[in-house]
């Protein structure tokens, strides 16, 4: 066995142990939300519970678990984070996700609700 045929074996060795111990699939951004779904996390790094939004559920009133309480996202949508007093928004494009939502802009400890679409969708507050 000649030196890159040892070098392929070894790479090939440890890519197949990172695979079966969860080293790619465990980390959620490697996939994403599928289109038309938003993932929220109760815990940073996309841990602790998890509540899938989809869009065709229209303006939702977060979950008590998550109400104030968004650590981390990853966005398969357009959709507007919303907090109703005092009236704050954020826009979130598909694609778009944080690790550590809740430290970044303190943001997901205050948020109410979500909303497909853009923020300009809002016509008037609750």
């Amino acid at each position: 066995m000649n030196i890159k045929n040892s070098f392929i074996l070894i790479i090939s060795t440890i890519l197949v142990l990172s695979m079966v111990n969860g080293g790619f699939a465990s980390d959620p951004t490697c996939v994403g939300a599928p289109d038309g779904q938003v993932y929220l996390f109760s815990s940073w790094d996309f841990q602790g519970e998890r509540y899938v939004y989809n869009i065709s559920q229209g303006y939702l009133s977060l979950p008590d678990g998550f109400r104030n309480n968004v650590q981390s996202f990853i966005s398969g949508a357009d959709v507007c984070f919303v907090k109703w007093y005092p009236s704050e928004q954020y826009q979130i494009t598909a694609g778009e996700s944080h690790r550590n939502y809740a430290a970044l802009t303190n943001f997901g400890q205050r948020m109410d609700a979500i909303i497909p679409g853009n923020c300009s969708n809002i016509v008037c507050s609750k």
